[in-house]
């Protein structure tokens, strides 16, 4: 007897995402190729300089903290997105790490058993007196996601539709914590770690994300995350051939098996996308990238990919890591290095994490706003299967390649559409507050 497929949860009519911590828009300038309008919390000045040269919308008060889902600016919110900082418990083997971990678990446990606005209020100036004492003020901002989640619920009569977070892999058991007390709270979720190279990325970067959506008599329903479209990098493995030409070697295979079944056709993933690919415009020869970190814990030991791989991890601190010509490889298979050349600039970290080439980035921190960021091209896929609009096709990928800052008024500020009477799919750059331009 077949087993019928499970039945996705619905999908959310008119989607506008709030995006806490927001950054310098990784998830926001996706929303906006996608069409679904966004705006962001950020609370770093230099962030929300790039945030507002690129024209996406932000909040008056940058705050997570300070802010309540029932403020006028982000009250019309449908999805709820957002990467808290993680620090305090996201290195492995660290003891304060794992009780930070076990603290952010118990009080999540609290926040998620309140079935009411009044016990939610009483409950929420305990957690955050114990939070406020805590050594490490990173630790409650990881819990104000499911801050946010609990009291729209509680206190609307329209709880977020969606929910998107991520972040490094090893906050993962935190979002299986929240799966938990999501389910409980009306919500089918799920976690997974995900390969950002499996989507396209020119780089290698794992994120853990959990995916949410409210369906209150199907809480366990199945959610479908992104399929991989890409080759997954692996050290010492050959690249891919072109799905093309593969697809017609499979063709050719089964012409060849005249009198067997075929096979049921599978898709053929695309080989993974090279630090050359990505920069090709910039460095068309072949080149070297050595990690600024040591490998096995030796300094001496550099990392050391060819312009034929995808980039490791881009860090804040991906200027660090030298360039050289590459000459070639020598009879032990180590790569011949040639001079050295420029370090990668911000544009081309922009473009390795799959920003635009022309993102307008502001102010000295740069790199670390880069480094910080999630990829818009994962955010499209990720966006895609949490929001039932199935994978971005090669118009919306060309969309994020090819988009341009808006023009800038007379007061250098990003020209914004300023009216959203209610919360539906919309032109890109505009603002959840109706009537009133975002600062």
């Amino acid at each position: 007897m077949t087993r019928a497929p499970q039945q996705q949860p619905p999908r959310p009519a008119n989607p506008v995402i709030v995006d806490l911590f927001a950054g310098p828009g990784g998830l926001d300038i996706a929303a906006e190729v996608l069409g679904v309008a966004s705006i962001g919390v950020e609370w770093d000045p230099p962030t929300r300089a790039t945030r507002d040269a690129a024209g996406l919308a932000s909040t008056t008060i940058g705050n997570v903290a300070e802010l309540s889902p029932l403020d006028e600016e982000v009250q019309n919110a449908t999805v709820l997105t957002g990467g808290p900082p993680c620090q305090t418990f996201s290195v492995a083997g660290n003891r304060e790490g794992h009780k930070a971990l076990d603290d952010v678990k118990r009080l999540a446990t609290r926040i998620g058993d309140c079935r009411s606005a009044e016990k939610f209020d009483l409950v929420w100036e305990e957690v955050r007196a114990e939070t406020d004492n805590m050594s490490d003020e990173r630790t409650g901002l990881v819990l104000q996601p499911l801050r946010w989640i609990v009291e729209k619920k509680l206190k609307t009569a329209s709880p977020y539709q969606v929910v998107v977070l991520e972040q490094v892999p090893t906050v993962r058991p935190v979002w299986e914590e929240y799966a938990k007390i999501l389910r409980g709270l009306g919500y089918a979720a799920r976690c997974e770690v995900l390969h950002t190279e499996d989507f396209g990325v020119p780089q290698t970067r794992r994120r853990a994300v959990l995916i949410a959506r409210y369906a209150p008599e199907a809480v366990d329903r199945e959610i479908k995350f992104p399929a991989a479209t890409h080759q997954r990098y692996r050290k010492g493995a050959q690249r891919l051939s072109s799905s093309q030409k593969r697809r017609e070697q499979q063709e050719q295979e089964q012409q060849d098996l005249i009198f067997s079944t075929p096979e049921p056709e599978k898709p053929v993933p695309e080989p993974w996308v090279s630090m050359r690919d990505a920069l090709k415009h910039h460095r068309p020869a072949e080149f070297v990238v050595v990690s600024n970190y040591g490998s096995g814990g030796d300094p001496k030991k550099r990392g050391r990919r060819t312009s034929a791989e995808p980039s490791a991890t881009i860090t804040g601190k991906f200027r660090r890591n030298k360039l050289f010509e590459r000459v070639g490889s020598s009879k032990s298979g180590e790569e011949v290095l040639g001079a050295e050349l420029g370090r990668l600039s911000f544009e081309e970290g922009g473009l390795l994490q799959t920003f635009p080439a022309r993102y307008p980035w502001r102010s000295t921190d740069v790199a670390q706003q880069i480094g910080n960021a999630i990829p818009p091209r994962l955010s499209l896929h990720i966006l895609g299967a949490a929001l039932g609009l199935g994978e971005p096709g090669k118009d919306v990928l060309e969309r994020l390649r090819d988009w341009c800052p808006p023009p800038r008024s007379a007061d250098g500020s990003g020209l914004r559409s300023l009216e959203l009477p209610s919360p539906v799919l919309v032109r890109p750059r505009t603002s959840l507050q109706s009537g009133r331009p975002t600062q």
